[in-house]
């Protein structure tokens, strides 16, 4: 093996296990805010409801979610959506594995009362972020709830960040109706959910900045999130630029 192949497969090792550790950081963020019980992320809420309603535990229930999205990003791209971003979806089953773990890890945490409660959800975005900005900082891939937005936002011409927050008032109504249909209430939305929409993005946006205090100015331009080399293929070129740009001013991203 020559030295040139030798950096390579060590920068590729480097980048997946830095995804891997975000995802479960991730993962834990979700299981802590879940755990508080006054509300999971916006992005989690139709896999909770869907699992408390049907029995599936909630890392399934995420990973069908998952392929959803991926369903959405071949609807809105259509032929121009890289047949790639298939990968997405063992990346997702890892996820919701990974979940299903940090519940079970978890599952001794009872907050006594609405203080603690709050701490440990703010706690859980905190994590999160953290989570976050490691997958985007691995340039590896997103997950299919990321891809279904940048996908979206490149189609209409529109900033990640507005999509965002579409996406995820969405997915709170398609829960909250599944609650109210299935069981006659609301299941994992109040006032945390609000909390996390607001402080998951705030926090990977300062995480982010802390980070670039420990790279130079030419490692911070390398390393790009993945989706904006998604939105390059999957569009024509003034439009993924556009929208590559507002992803990058504006990826505070969820899982």
């Amino acid at each position: 093996m020559s030295s040139s192949t030798r950096t390579r497969f060590q920068h590729l090792f480097a980048r997946s296990a830095l995804l891997t550790a975000g995802m479960f950081l991730a993962s834990l963020g979700i299981a802590f805010t879940t755990v508080a019980d006054i509300g999971t992320t916006p992005i989690s809420t139709v896999p909770y409801t869907a699992s408390a309603i049907s029995g599936l535990t909630f890392g399934t229930c995420t990973i069908l979610l998952n392929f959803f999205f991926v369903a959405g990003q071949i609807l809105v791209l259509g032929r121009r959506w890289p047949v790639t971003n298939l990968i997405q979806l063992p990346v997702g089953c890892v996820f919701g594995f990974f979940i299903d773990l940090s519940m079970r890890l978890l599952s001794g945490v009872h907050p006594a009362n609405w203080p603690l409660a709050l701490l440990l959800s703010v706690f859980g975005n905190l994590v999160l972020a953290l989570g976050i900005v490691m997958q985007i900082r691995s340039k590896t891939i997103v997950q299919p709830g990321e891809g279904f937005v940048i996908a979206v936002a490149a189609r209409f011409k529109s900033s990640f960040g507005a999509m965002k927050i579409a996406n995820d008032l969405t997915l709170a109504a398609v829960a909250a109706a599944l609650g109210l249909c299935a069981v006659g209430h609301v299941i994992g939305i109040r006032e945390g959910t609000l909390v996390s929409a607001v402080m998951i993005g705030l926090f990977a946006k300062w995480i982010d900045r802390l980070a670039n205090r420990f790279v130079s100015s030419r490692s911070a331009e390398v390393e790009e999130p993945r989706e904006v080399d998604l939105c390059a293929r999957a569009t024509p070129k003034e439009p993924a630029a556009d929208a590559s740009q507002s992803a990058r001013q504006e990826s505070g991203l969820e899982a």
